[in-house]
């Protein structure tokens, strides 16, 4: 120990003697550091030591520390082999980070922790160097693992993507005691959420980007919520695989159908023409056609009458009550005229020329 060290342990010798408490915080002036401790002035003419692993970790290295700096360390020790008062500057963040969440936590203040591991329960972060847990339940749905069939390993993957992210959240339990810390993503959302549902109205056009993929459609978040685009409105046309169309955080413009208790039911296809009414447009009830057959099922014959455009034959038009007993061919010309025009299902109804009705027994009437 240096001589100028001797002389700053000796300074206020004089005072009256300050005893200190195991667990108190302490202030005092930094008056040396080396790369495997400080030590600092204390009141009443003490001298605390910070020992390199206890001046490492939440937010506070050795080497961003000052000779002259002003510091608040945790007692460890009020007297150790030394004779000097052992203490904490780690420990000592920590305690003002957890006062910190316990503050932030009754405030509801929004905070920003880092993604640092994934598990199947959620995603572990860092906070000042705490360590927090943020579960899957307490995703915002642009971040929720949403996977068909609930596979345990492809949701730990999309979890995993979150590695190295920042996120806003809320501390909804901060346990000192326990040393457990769990934050919430879809609470610091919570506000823009009941916003959003207060002023959405079913027929609003919004704009969002796609959240999830399931095999009955898409979902869509925006502004705090989300809604499912389902495989029908998607597309005028038939959809098989809505992951043949979409990625997960495409931008979307969706129509809002319905809000109800807070579930929407959206809509990509009803923004644009459907394209069916242009292609039947020539067709009218009572309209005499001739079509092509191209294949059958127990309600019918299909036959196509233009390109993209198909007409239905009952199946009781044809004398027969299972279809395996039909005689007609694919590619077999029929005649006949159109009774009906349905523009939600996409389908024209006909009777064929001939058509030779079953008919339907008292006793089969009574049963059905």
């Amino acid at each position: 120990m240096t001589k100028n060290v001797m002389d700053k342990l000796l300074v206020g010798k004089e005072d009256q003697i300050v005893l200190f408490k195991a667990g108190e915080m302490a202030k005092g002036v930094v008056i040396d550091v080396t790369p495997h401790r400080v030590l600092v002035s204390l009141p009443g003419g003490q001298t605390g030591i910070v020992t390199k692993k206890e001046a490492s970790g939440f937010g506070v290295e050795v080497d961003d520390i000052e000779v002259g700096a002003n510091i608040e360390a945790l007692v460890m020790d009020p007297e150790n082999e030394l004779g000097l008062v052992a203490l904490s500057l780690k420990r000592a963040n920590q305690e003002l980070v957890w006062a910190e969440l316990q503050e932030a936590m009754e405030k509801e203040t929004i905070i920003t922790v880092k993604v640092s591991e994934a598990n199947k329960g959620g995603l572990m972060a860092r906070y000042k160097g705490l360590k927090a847990f943020l579960p899957v339940s307490q995703l915002t749905p642009m971040n929720y693992p949403r996977v068909d069939g609930a596979d345990s390993s492809e949701i730990l993957r999309r979890l995993g993507e979150h590695i190295g992210n920042e996120f806003k959240v809320r501390v909804i339990n901060a346990d000192r005691t326990n040393g457990k810390l769990i934050v919430s993503e879809k609470a610091a959302i919570a506000e823009q959420r009941k916003d959003t549902f207060e002023k959405l109205q079913a027929g609003d056009i919004v704009k969002g980007h796609v959240s999830g993929i399931v095999k009955f459609g898409i979902f869509v978040a925006f502004d705090g919520v989300e809604g499912l685009v389902h495989l029908s409105e998607l597309d005028w046309g038939h959809v098989s695989d809505p992951g043949k169309l979409y990625s997960v955080g495409d931008e979307v413009e969706v129509l809002v159908l319905s809000i109800e208790n807070e579930k929407l039911s959206l809509s990509i296809k009803q923004l644009s023409e459907d394209p069916w009414k242009e292609l039947v447009k020539d067709f009218s009830e009572g309209a005499t056609i001739e079509g092509k057959v191209v294949r059958w099922n127990a309600n019918g014959v299909f036959v196509e009458l233009k390109k993209d455009v198909t007409g239905l034959i009952p199946l009781s038009q044809f004398g027969v009550e299972n279809y395996a007993d039909l005689t007609v061919k694919e590619g077999e010309m029929i005649s006949g005229t159109v009774t009906d025009i349905n523009f939600d299902s996409h389908r024209i109804m006909i009777k064929k020329d001939g058509a030779v009705e079953i008919e339907t027994t008292e006793s089969e009437t009574e049963e059905a």
